[in-house]
């Protein structure tokens, strides 16, 4: 009697297995290699935008003689109210007064790469000279060696709320900035109330909570409290107190004055 052997056809169930993990795996890193990319695409494309708000910032400055006061919730991405003492020192960029191509939310507030709207703070020193326009108690007449635009910039949370100081002392960037662009980054930490901002991201735009147009976004935004703000290294890190994502623009007043005395603007 003779013995007949059946060759086995197909994959046993381990084989199958073992290629649904590795394609598991290449599929799980494919993933996060898009997403990275992707976010680091927003990331730049937000750094050029903000630096395109400068500009425009600036050739207000150089074109009125002044920097344009920030727009708020109900101000159609118009800055509020004008020449003077502005509505609300810390703000939104008004895109539509400033003419900024771009995508908009239902508030009319420009937005960045993820759709939260640019903050922007103006500095207020010197009785609001910075935005009021020449002739009534604008930079020309109060001069450029008075001038004292007071807009800190810290690379770490500050204690107190009119210094970079704490334990240890975070170092201060800059004193002395006329004009501050903020994007909230991926987590907008500080636009919607259900996202905790740690420290250091509160500190740019978590303090102060301003209600939207009731005509437009169903949201609440919150903007910053005092004239001191946070740049440091971006950090994803999944824990709230160690991730940072805030990309923050400012001008040196050096430059601000030197671009609109080439104008003409300034002595």
């Amino acid at each position: 009697m003779s013995l007949k052997t059946h060759e086995q056809n197909g994959f046993t169930l381990i084989e199958i297995a073992v290629v649904l993990v590795i394609v598991g795996v290449l599929v799980g890193s494919f993933i996060g290699s898009v997403s990275s990319r992707i976010e680091t695409t927003r990331r730049d494309d937000t750094k050029q935008q903000l630096e395109e708000i400068k500009e425009a910032i600036i050739g207000h400055a150089i074109t009125h003689g002044r920097l344009p006061c920030p727009t708020t919730t109900t101000g159609l991405g118009r800055e509020q109210p004008g020449p003077g003492v502005c509505t609300w020192q810390h703000g939104f960029v008004p895109g539509v007064t400033l003419g900024l191509s771009g995508n908009y939310n239902r508030d009319g507030l420009l937005t960045d790469s993820w759709g939260n709207p640019i903050r922007y703070t103006v500095a207020t020193s010197n009785g609001s000279a910075l935005t009021r326009s020449p002739g009534a108690g604008g930079m020309v007449d109060v001069g450029m060696a008075a001038l004292a635009p007071a807009l800190i910039v810290c690379d770490g949370d500050s204690t107190v709320i009119d210094d970079c100081a704490g334990a240890p002392a975070p170092a201060k960037l800059t004193d002395e900035a006329p004009f501050i662009i903020l994007s909230l980054g991926k987590d907008g930490s500080g636009f919607v109330t259900n996202v905790a901002p740690n420290s250091d991201q509160g500190e740019n735009a978590g303090e102060v909570a301003v209600a939207a147009n009731a005509a437009g976004e169903n949201v609440a935004y919150t903007v910053a409290g005092n004239r001191v703000f946070v740049s440091k290294a971006y950090s994803d890190e999944v824990s709230a107190a160690g991730r940072f994502d805030d990309i923050i623009v400012w001008e040196s007043k050096y430059v601000l004055y030197s671009r609109m005395m080439n104008a003409g603007q300034l002595p």
